[in-house]
């Protein structure tokens, strides 16, 4: 009978304990934590703009750097999803998936419960948009010579330079707009090698030394359909010992008001390493140039290019240049802005390839830019590109393309392949500028063995820069 009892206590004590234990309940866990895709062959992996846990149907967006011209393919982008403890995405997140639509998850909670997220792409674009107005390639424009095309522009026209070397004597006057060609104007003389124009909006044109012709610089006048000058014209002379280059002024530009307060010409030779500077007084130049030797090649260039955007005494001068030998492994470019202190701000070459063809700076909202043609081979018949880059912050400068933010902070354009056989090394550039935009005229050299060919090649085309909105 006591052991009876005793049984029943202990039963009744083990049904007060199990009663009391408390309920275990498995934890669902935090589930989806992050979202990253990646654009195959290119290192950078890109994540979601919010980190999770994310709640049941929340959308995710992970964001993908892209330009306007060339919009980044998402159909084949690698993925790749990281989870809490115990959950996972079921099916599991395929390695390759198109994100033309956008791809649903489900996510598999530690409690077995389950939720579903959506993923979707967003094109981050940089701070500028360029669209191309409107392009003529020569079979529009009909110039005698396609191998050269250097460009100059005013507030209604483009001013297409139709002659290399010894031929042509023509000067192209396209509506700067629409590109139709409304005239054409004589040049002053032969061997006209660059158009400019000045600030006052005055047509310029220099020649350069071939033959031993001198360097020479003529203003026109349109009130009379004639040319003034030669303003500038400096000549070999035997007897005094002054020996000009060769081609000196094949390469020139001008800054300032020819006939008012203070202009300044530049020209180079090719094959050198020094500049010549003309420095004009209400319309009066100097007698002779400065001649300087610009230490920062370590070889003479085969051509270069020395510009200057304003004729403040704390202007900066810009270099571009190139060395061309044949050999691919030692041809090269470079592009420097050399402050009054004698400061080198340098852009590496790996962001515009062996051969500067032309560029200009630029300012528009008050901000600073540069655009760039370049060769995109050292080959003569490789073809040309259009770049444009922020110079406003100099510790930029140094970016390479495989740098992070580079395409946002640093070079935001980069155009598509133009142009031919190019062998003068040559782009045509002009650049206007309003309040908010600008007109970027880039020449596309072309001149090979079939004129068919170089006529849908050579052209000129019109880049608009604007801010993106």
């Amino acid at each position: 009978m006591k052991k009876s009892i005793l049984l029943a206590g202990l039963f009744l004590a083990a049904a007060l304990v199990s009663c009391n234990k408390p309920e275990v309940v498995t934890p669902k866990g935090d589930g989806l934590l992050n979202f990253v895709v990646k654009i195959p062959e290119d290192p950078a992996e890109y994540s979601a703009t919010k980190k999770g846990p994310y709640a049941p149907d929340e959308v995710i967006i992970v964001q993908i750097p892209s330009s306007y011209e060339n919009p980044v393919d998402i159909t084949a982008l690698e993925a790749y999803a990281s989870f809490d403890n115990d959950c996972y995405a079921d099916p599991a997140v395929p390695s390759i998936i198109d994100f033309t639509e956008p791809y649903v998850i489900n996510v598999v909670l530690a409690d077995g419960s389950t939720q579903t997220n959506t993923i979707k792409i967003e094109f981050v674009y940089p701070r500028i948009r360029v669209e191309k107005l409107w392009t003529k390639d020569n079979n529009a424009l009909q110039c005698q010579y396609t191998h050269w095309l250097n460009l100059a522009v005013d507030d209604k026209y483009v001013y297409v330079l139709d002659a290399v070397q010894n031929l042509g004597d023509k000067i192209k006057v396209l509506d700067r707009l629409t590109g139709d060609t409304v005239k054409e104007i004589n040049t002053p003389t032969s061997l006209i090698a660059q158009v400019h124009v000045d600030a006052a909006g005055r047509l310029v044109a220099t020649r350069y030394n071939m033959y031993g012709a001198g360097f020479r610089l003529y203003i026109y006048d349109p009130s009379s359909d004639s040319w003034e000058g030669p303003v500038i014209d400096y000549l070999t002379d035997e007897t005094t010992g002054l020996i000009l280059p060769t081609d000196l002024g094949e390469r020139a530009s001008l800054v300032g008001d020819l006939k008012s307060g203070k202009a300044y010409v530049y020209a180079t030779a090719p094959n050198s390493s020094s500049y010549y500077c003309w420095e004009f007084n209400d319309g009066v130049p100097s007698k002779d140039p400065v001649i300087t030797r610009y230490a920062g090649v370590k070889e003479d260039w085969s051509k270069c290019m020395v510009k200057r955007v304003s004729t403040e005494p704390n202007a900066n001068l810009y270099f571009g240049y190139t060395k061309y030998t044949g050999v691919e492994e030692t041809c090269y470019a470079g592009f420097d802005m050399v402050t009054p202190e004698m400061d080198v701000y340098s852009i590496n070459s790996a962001n515009y390839g062996p051969r500067v063809l032309n560029y200009q700076p630029f300012s528009v909202n008050g901000e600073n830019w540069l655009a760039l043609a370049y060769q995109c081979a050292y080959t003569r018949w490789s073809g040309s590109r259009l770049a444009i880059f922020d110079v406003n912050n100099l510790d930029n400068w140094t970016m390479l393309p495989e740098d992070e933010g580079y395409m946002f902070n640093f070079r935001l354009y980069n155009s598509e392949d133009w142009g031919g056989t190019n062998y003068e090394q040559n782009a045509g550039m002009a650049v206007y500028t309003d309040s908010d935009a600008a007109y970027i005229y880039v020449s596309s050299s072309a001149k090979g063995g079939d004129p068919v060919e170089d006529n849908s090649r050579a052209g000129v085309t019109c880049y608009k820069m604007v801010y993106a909105k």
